[in-house]
């Protein structure tokens, strides 16, 4: 399945802490592509009014139309979910990120009680996008099954810390053992439910080594970007889900190529030993997408 279409390219998902005017200001103008304000982990229990009154006073400013702008919920079962639906509606978000989603069943509740809060609200039916995130062992199990819970959704996110707990697992980078077989899983899920999937966070905020070799390995392996947690980490993580100078002029040769052999009537071509068929030529159709796309973005930051 092709991936639901979206204005925006979504390479890097920086978290903000809803209840840090500072941060919470700040982190729009840093060049994520998504940024997700938090009203869950980040944020002590007697502090979550605050946080949404102060998400929804940010919403309502002047939008920056290349910057996704997400919400990320207490769970539904949380006593905290109910004011947190109410404020993304009223805040008018891009979307919401939703935590903790063991089964379809959950998201398909969450869609219900959002549809009644955007029919109370005088809003369209639908307009608030999803985004669930998979961190327990049962997610992942269950990820196409999620994946595919409603017309809301746009992507599975990858909460690889809360799965190394349930797994009973010492917290670190998500490239390796059971973790990075649950990436694959989700990779798989992802693309076969036409949904986008993105990767987990790097911890190390100081590795900047370590996570370009992990968000090199994330797009290697179909993630389409990672959320991350600090700053600094967004021009490694951006670059790392770009396509390169050297990249595009490959597809640019693969094109020019495959164009030749058509217009000498031929179904397929070689170029430097490698054959070039209509697979091959939709793949390089795509990093060229992305480069534009990348380079729109660029000019208009």
């Amino acid at each position: 399945m092709t991936p639901r279409t979206t204005r925006h390219l979504r390479r890097t998902f920086l978290y903000a802490p809803g209840s840090d005017a500072r941060k919470l200001a700040k982190a729009p103008t840093l060049g994520a592509d998504a940024v997700i304000l938090d009203l869950e982990d980040s944020v002590a229990p007697d502090r979550k009014a605050e946080a949404r009154e102060r998400i929804t006073g940010l919403l309502r400013g002047h939008p920056d139309p290349t910057t996704e702008r997400l919400i990320r919920l207490n769970g539904v079962t949380s006593p905290h979910f109910a004011a947190d639906v109410e404020c993304a509606v009223a805040a008018t978000a891009d979307g919401l990120v939703i935590p903790k989603v063991d089964d379809a069943d959950t998201l398909r509740e969450v869609d219900g009680r959002l549809a009644a809060a955007e029919r109370d609200a005088g809003r369209p039916i639908g307009g608030l996008r999803l985004f669930a995130m998979i961190e327990s062992a049962r997610a992942v199990l269950n990820a196409y099954a999620i994946a595919g819970a409603t017309s809301r959704l746009q992507g599975l996110l990858l909460g690889h810390v809360d799965l190394l707990r349930d797994l009973g697992l010492t917290p670190g980078p998500a490239g390796r053992g059971t973790v990075h077989h649950a990436r694959c899983q989700l990779v798989l899920a992802a693309r076969a439910a036409g949904v986008d999937a993105v990767d987990a966070i790097y911890l190390d905020i100081r590795d900047q080594e370590g996570l370009r070799a992990e968000a090199v390995q994330a797009a290697g392996m179909g993630f389409i970007g990672k959320q991350v947690i600090h700053p600094g980490q967004i021009p490694v993580v951006r670059a790392a889900f770009s396509p390169s100078e050297e990249r595009v002029e490959r597809a640019e040769r693969v094109l020019e190529a495959w164009q030749k052999a058509r217009a000498e009537g031929r179904g397929v071509a070689v170029l430097d030993g490698m054959l070039l068929e209509p697979p091959v030529i939709a793949m390089e159709q795509l990093i060229l997408e992305r480069a534009r796309q990348a380079r729109r973005h660029a000019g208009s930051g």
